[in-house]
């Protein structure tokens, strides 16, 4: 008969499998660890927005897109964004804040967040444009004013000019009486 198999390729591939899956299992670990501390950083971001610490809070969504640019850049964007447009931020800045929602939807196409973000660049688009039309309305009625301003004290000008005419020309007509009486005395006399 034939010769007896000493099974030597038995283990031939499960070596380089074990050697793939060990490789894999770090890299999904170092992933894991990466994500993980760039979502504690953007948590922590959002607890210093909620204790009014709003440049802490930027610098912390900053350091999150600068260590972690592609899988945690477009929430840290995203952030950054929602803390520039901030109410309650005593540097609310609606133009960075539109720069930011912006970059999210052109630097992170595939994002969860960029319909939300292409709604907050419409809304801040809105926003700016109105307190434009607000700029613009409140220097014309600035000008309006002044020009209600000298309108009135021409208004006033002129009443005192009449009342001065108005005393002129009783006593032009006090004058004239007066001169009607004496010829009419110099006729009787």
């Amino acid at each position: 008969m034939g010769r007896e198999r000493t099974r030597k390729g038995k283990h031939l591939l499960f070596y380089p499998a074990c050697c793939i899956a060990l490789l894999l299992g770090l890299w999904g670990c170092t992933h894991f660890q990466e994500k993980w501390g760039g979502e504690w950083r953007l948590a922590r971001a959002e607890t210093l927005l909620a204790e009014g610490k709003y440049e802490e809070s930027i610098r912390e969504a900053k350091e999150v897109l600068r260590l972690y640019p592609r899988s945690l850049g477009d929430k840290a964007l995203f952030r950054m964004g929602l803390i520039y447009a901030y109410p309650r931020n005593p540097d609310q800045d609606y133009e960075r804040s539109l720069k930011c929602f912006q970059r999210v939807i052109k630097e992170y196409p595939q994002s969860k967040l960029k319909d939300q973000a292409k709604a907050w660049a419409c809304v801040l688009r809105e926003i700016m444009d109105k307190e434009r039309k607000i700029g613009e309305l409140k220097g014309k009625n600035s000008r309006l004013e002044k020009t209600l301003k000298k309108e009135k004290e021409k208004v006033k000008e002129l009443q005192s000019q009449a009342e001065k005419l108005k005393d002129q020309l009783l006593r032009l007509k006090e004058i004239d009486l007066g001169i009607e009486e004496k010829k009419g005395r110099e006729k009787d006399g």
